[in-house]
């Protein structure tokens, strides 16, 4: 078994590690994990990519940040994990302008988009609408934050539709889960807390991360072609 195959190895394991230990109340074993896993994402970076980069490095140094906020108790935890959120998102949004591409879409490519687009705008506002209140002061943040996670998602599918590249699914993929993964934290954090939800959560935050750094590692390849129409 060679580096990279340890490596994802270790990886899931950890996936499940963190899952594992919130059914079994281990709060060592949940933490850790999550931490050694965003580490161990950094380090499957680095061994994988042909050319490091400095923008890659930075957002998955502050995603390990945000890990770290799991090992303080302070009083404005909240605040600071939204505040960091929407600093990773703006981050993010260089790789929409990095990969973006003439849009040449078909009509069943519209009808996707519009049909996927109109289904998330009535989720996003409706999630708001439930949430602002319980939000109190941080509402103008938490309406900043699903924002942000709405026009990623929504452009990142755009992207997607438009290329059909593996990188582009990557990202896709990831944003998805970012946005799973954030909805039901706010959800749990701010209206109603589920035990369900948290253990979502936690399958969700790794994958969006794995998925992440598979969009950094993959090769910029235009996969869609008129031959192929559809999803």
């Amino acid at each position: 078994m060679n580096g990279g195959k340890l490596l994802k190895f270790l990886i899931s394991f950890l996936v499940i590690g963190q899952v594992l230990g919130f059914v079994l109340k281990n709060v060592f074993l949940t933490t850790y994990s999550g931490l050694i896993l965003t580490v161990l994402l950094i380090l499957w970076y680095l061994i994988s990519t042909k050319r490091i980069k400095a923008f890659h490095l930075t957002v998955l140094f502050i995603l390990l940040f945000g890990e770290l906020f799991e090992f303080f108790n302070t009083e404005n935890v909240i605040k600071s994990q939204i505040i960091i959120q929407i600093g990773i998102f703006v981050l993010v949004f260089y790789f929409l302008y990095y990969n973006h591409k003439s849009f040449v879409y078909n009509s069943r490519d519209i009808f996707t988009l519009v049909l996927g687009t109109l289904l998330y705008t009535v989720i996003f506002f409706l999630a708001y609408r439930v949430l602002k209140e319980g939000m109190e002061d941080l509402h103008l943040l938490g309406f900043l934050h699903l924002l942000l996670l709405y026009i990623l998602l929504v452009v990142g599918g755009m992207h997607y539709v438009n290329i059909r590249s593996e990188k582009s699914l990557w990202f896709f993929l990831s944003m998805l889960n970012f946005a799973f993964g954030d909805y039901m934290w706010l959800i749990d954090t701010f209206y109603l807390e589920s035990y369900e939800l948290k253990i979502l959560m936690l399958v969700c935050e790794p994958l969006a991360m794995i998925f992440l750094v598979n969009y950094m590692v993959a090769k910029s390849l235009k996969l869609k072609s008129d031959e192929f129409e559809g999803f």
